[in-house]
């Protein structure tokens, strides 16, 4: 009869654990298809976003897109890029990231930068944000159809070769200093 009580312990004590590890198998399978669940949903919303940038660029022109280093005012010293960007689309534009190389005269790729036109040029939120829980995210202005946004942007960390020449190319004349190599910019993603 103990032999008996003790394989009945035995039974009910491993069909426990067995039940217990499959209910955490279980648990967990749950918790990776979330999480799957959740990083499909961000990729395909990436993926959206790039599309958009793709078939919806031709409709954004950027203009007046020039490096300077500014001479006066608060900026001085200091490794600027600004133009605007011009909505000929048939859509409100919420948000877009753009991608600016610096080419050097060998066509290398000397310095890359990716900024959201929309924001101010320190890279900072025009208004200050409230901690209050229905005031989230950075606010940006919306590029309506048709319409012109004049953009600004303070290149930080910016290569030393790069600012060296915008501090040469100002000279002696004291003009502006603007970078001599090429820009290219691609629209990496936009919002609607």
């Amino acid at each position: 009869m103990i032999i008996k009580k003790k394989s009945l312990v035995v039974a009910l004590v491993s069909s426990f654990i067995i039940c217990g590890v499959l209910v955490l198998t279980l648990v967990g399978y749950l918790a990776y298809l979330e999480l799957k669940d959740k990083e499909l949903r961000s990729s395909y919303q990436q993926l959206l976003q790039k599309v958009n940038a793709r078939l919806y660029a031709r409709h954004i022109s950027i203009s007046g897109f020039v490096t300077t280093m500014k001479t006066t005012g608060s900026l001085k010293s200091k490794a600027v890029m600004e133009g605007s960007i011009t909505n000929n689309g048939y859509r409100e534009i919420s948000d877009i990231l753009i991608m600016v190389k610096f080419r050097d005269k060998d066509d290398a790729v000397l310095y890359e930068v990716v900024f959201h036109p929309q924001e101010s040029s320190s890279g900072a939120p025009r208004l200050t944000q409230v901690a209050l829980p229905y005031l989230s995210g950075t606010p940006k202005t919306a590029l309506k159809k048709g319409a012109t946004l004049a953009f600004k942007k303070m290149l930080t960390h910016c290569p030393d070769r790069i600012l060296s020449e915008l501090e040469k190319a100002g000279g002696p004349s004291g003009g502006q200093p603007r970078w001599s190599g090429r820009l290219d910019f691609e629209i990496l993603s936009v919002s609607f």
